[in-house]
């Protein structure tokens, strides 16, 4: 069986949630099945993601795109025609490709790039879809249709449609038709390889000797983690008489974001109790040094690293929204707060620092919790029997003149741009009597307004 997986990141730092998860279903589909094949169609240049596909020697090929999710909304309209260009040429290469080497299946592992669910229905390949991020909600994303748009033309595409959250789970469904099947699967991990790991030395030291609760975060430096909330926590702590030190682990997501979490905690006046580590190639010694650790994002779709801390035998401080709220068990596990309430995360760690004991009871409990997690039909192995159904199922199939209309914008660049170079284009691939009743009109109107510049 031969299966496309479509990636959207080049991932330029580290790997993320989305693809770490998709290289584990495959490794697990590998170990399944010795007639399975995976190629990789993914967003170019090189990152660390064509690394780690390399590394598992499988094959891979990756092209220049963008996505219909978007860093920000609006944007300009030379903007737009610039990536519109590169976009579309990606699904005519990609289309190309699956003619020359069919696939059975085609799996998209992102709400951000559609091109290869695009390829796909073209031809009429069986697909299935990985959604595995809330878009908007958690890493400040712009649909360029809208929300509900979006995740209907997936449910139109998809034969399959997996979330990484029973949360996300319910998310989607209200934007498909009701009974909709929807499966859920948990990120994989680990768990005695993360003991190993956890087990190594840090690379630097986590926390000083006089370190008071010490709190670990793991993740990419970025508003939307909430490291500027867990600081603030330390302060707020500080103020009550407590030590708290806290401990951020991971690459910061644009320059010069470690120096102002650094400065925050400065004029927070916990500046000595606040350690920016960086991005470590082995994150759990940091995790392992602490007693509690912290998921402050304003909404996670599931949570990898509190899944990761929780397997550590570390309770988990978590905001209460998306994915979290069914990994952590509110006061066995770990805490639950509302994310916006600074004080409430305060309060929950609070506890920690006054009650050691609390932090191994609920250590403990955290550990067993992992396990649970790892129930069978939240498994690769389930996703893989379901997307096994999906090969040989009718497809949704694009009309066939989605094939000219993908390669529009890549003629008007090389006419030159513009309105009129537009409308000769388009004019060129109309038959004689359509092309009269479109392109005159519009001429028409364009000529009393003084023309297209």
């Amino acid at each position: 069986m031969l299966v496309y997986f479509v990636n959207h990141s080049s991932a330029p730092v580290n790997l993320g949630g989305a693809e770490r998860s998709m290289i584990a279903l495959v490794e697990d589909w590998y170990a399944a099945d010795p007639e399975f094949e995976a190629v990789f169609i993914t967003k170019a240049p090189r990152g660390k993601f064509i690394d780690a596909i390399e590394q598992r020697g499988w094959a891979y090929r990756a092209f220049p795109y963008r996505g219909w999710t978007i860093p920000s909304q609006p944007q300009p309209a030379a903007e737009a025609a610039y990536f519109a260009k590169h976009d579309y040429r990606a699904v005519q290469d990609i289309i190309a490709m699956m003619e020359q080497r069919r696939p059975d299946l085609v799996v998209t592992n992102t709400v951000v790039a559609p091109w290869g669910a695009f390829a796909a229905a073209v031809l009429g390949i069986p697909q299935a879809w990985f959604i595995r991020e809330y878009g908007d909600l958690d890493h400040g994303l712009a649909f360029q249709t809208s929300r509900a748009q979006t995740f209907a033309d997936i449910g139109l595409f998809a034969g399959a449609v997996f979330t990484n959250s029973l949360a996300l789970r319910d998310h989607v469904a209200q934007y498909l038709p009701p009974g909709r099947r929807i499966d859920v699967v948990y990120p994989q991990i680990d768990r005695s390889q993360l003991e190993a790991r956890a087990a190594e030395a840090p690379a630097t030291e986590p926390f000083s000797p006089d370190a008071g609760l010490k709190i670990a975060m793991v993740g990419r430096l970025s508003e939307s983690k909430g490291q500027w909330r867990a600081i603030a926590a330390v302060s707020e702590l500080a103020s009550r008489g407590i030590r708290a030190d806290l401990v951020l682990v991971g690459g910061y997501e644009r320059a010069g974001y470690d120096v102002e979490l650094r400065d925050r905690a400065t004029a927070l006046g916990v500046g000595d109790r606040v350690r920016v580590v960086g991005e470590q190639s082995n994150p759990m010694p940091f995790v392992a040094a602490a007693d509690v650790c912290v998921t402050a994002s304003g909404i996670e779709a599931f949570g990898r690293t509190t899944l990761e801390y929780l397997a550590a035998g570390k309770p988990v401080v978590a905001s209460a929204g998306g994915g979290s709220g069914e990994l952590v068990i509110d006061g066995e596990t770990g805490f639950l707060f509302p994310a916006e309430e600074i004080e409430a995360l305060a309060s929950r760690l609070e506890q920690y620092a006054r009650n050691p004991e609390l932090v191994a009871a609920h250590g403990a409990a955290a550990r067993e919790r992992a396990a649970q997690i790892e129930a069978p039909e939240f498994s690769n192995m389930a996703a893989i029997a379901r997307l096994r159904e999906v090969v040989g199922e009718p497809a949704y199939r694009l009309p066939e003149i989605a094939r000219h209309w993908f390669a529009l914008p890549g003629l008007v660049a090389e006419a030159g741009g513009g309105a009129r170079a537009a409308l000769s284009v388009i004019a060129n691939r109309l038959p004689g009597r359509l092309r009269s009743a479109v392109v005159a009109p519009v001429a028409a109107v364009r000529r009393r307004a003084g023309g297209a510049r």
